[in-house]
């Protein structure tokens, strides 16, 4: 039988590395008699940056199932490689008439004989004869990068918050490092009744409400001890709310990274005809190289050309010509210019309107 326990979460690693942990989360994907599918797949879009590689790479895999996890059948694939044939998670979790599941593995050798690739594919063959709910399934990053350096502590598992109730989560961080502090983690609501909030060593630092399903969350500029503990609320104005909010997975970072800076210097749209051109200048006033990047014009809200920068060295300078058309004649300024820079696992951009 299954643990009655219906809070467990597990620490699956923690440290300090020279790079940057991170988390993409996708899904969900609800399989069985009710769902009138019994396979489907969930893709990842994972950055590959120019001047880093990819260390370790772990999958999650969060389900809800109806039978005791030993009657659970299923098969597995990582972008066509066959993980398993059988349903054996770390942890499960009882409550009410389900059971919630979170299974792991270590998908770096998968990765590493058959090629790395900005898009990553689960599938899930789903054998028995109810119903399979992946609410959500994670990646987490790890990449290895002379620029960057992290501490870190990832946390899965199942944190079940009752209505008009609220559970506390101890977790330490290794190393305290110059850096910013980042959390980042996903949540199961089952009601847009429910109001969630999230408490960091006694300070809000997030709220969510009137959503259902997975909510991946991202909270920047926290500010992280050696020893923290995490509060998650549960709120709701309607008795009728019975069902738990779920925490399930939780990354908490600080990262010291030397950062690329694009800035425009100047820009104007200039006319000959028919014939239009946007000219620019940008500068990296940063510490570091883009991975990526890019100058897209945009009239109004739509981006009407588009042009790969060269990966600018702190202090660089370029000057940028980039035919465009107008997509309407206007005189309100709603055309401009942005640039859009990639780090690690970041996206960066500034932009400058165009007279």
């Amino acid at each position: 039988m299954v643990s009655k326990t219906i809070n467990e979460m597990l620490t699956v690693k923690k440290g300090v590395i020279n790079g940057e942990v991170t988390l993409i989360s996708s899904g969900p994907l609800k399989l069985g008699v009710t769902y009138s599918s019994k396979s489907g797949s969930i893709p990842f879009q994972v950055p590959l940056p120019s001047n880093a590689k990819i260390k370790e790479l772990t999958l999650e895999i969060a389900v809800t199932h109806s039978s005791e996890p030993h009657n659970v059948k299923w098969r597995v694939w990582f972008n066509g490689f066959p993980l398993t044939r059988e349903f054996k998670p770390q942890i499960t979790v009882e409550a009410k008439d389900k059971f919630f599941s979170k299974v792991l593995f270590d998908v770096t050798p998968v990765l590493q004989a058959k090629g790395f690739r900005e898009e990553l594919i689960l599938a899930i063959k789903y054998d028995g004869n109810e119903n399979l709910i992946v609410d959500h399934a994670n990646l987490i990053v790890t990449y290895e990068a002379s620029e960057a350096k992290s501490s870190y502590i990832y946390c899965s598992g199942a944190i079940l918050v009752p209505p008009q109730t609220s559970v506390k989560y101890p977790f330490e961080i290794s190393e305290l490092i110059e850096g910013f502090g980042e959390l980042r983690g996903v949540m199961i609501v089952s009601s847009k009744l429910s109001e969630t909030k999230i408490f960091l060593n006694g300070k809000n630092i997030y709220n969510a409400a009137n959503i259902t399903g997975a909510e991946e969350f991202y909270i920047e500029n926290i500010d992280l001890k050696p020893k923290n503990i995490l509060e998650i609320q549960h709120e709701t104005s309607n008795i009728q709310v019975r069902d738990y909010v779920n925490l399930s997975t939780i990354l908490a970072t600080i990262t010291y990274m030397l950062k690329p800076k694009l800035d425009i210097i100047n820009a104007k749209l200039e006319s000959q005809g028919e014939k239009e051109k946007v000219i620019a200048t940008i500068k990296n006033n940063g510490a570091s190289k883009p991975d990526k990047a890019w100058l897209l014009v945009i009239d109004t809200g739509v981006v009407v050309s588009r042009q790969r920068l060269p990966e600018l060295t702190p202090g660089e300078e370029i000057q940028i010509e980039i035919p465009c058309k107008k997509q309407m004649l206007t005189k309100h300024g709603l055309m401009f210019i942005r640039v859009v820079w990639t780090k690690l696992s970041r996206t960066f951009t500034s932009e400058m309107r165009l007279r």
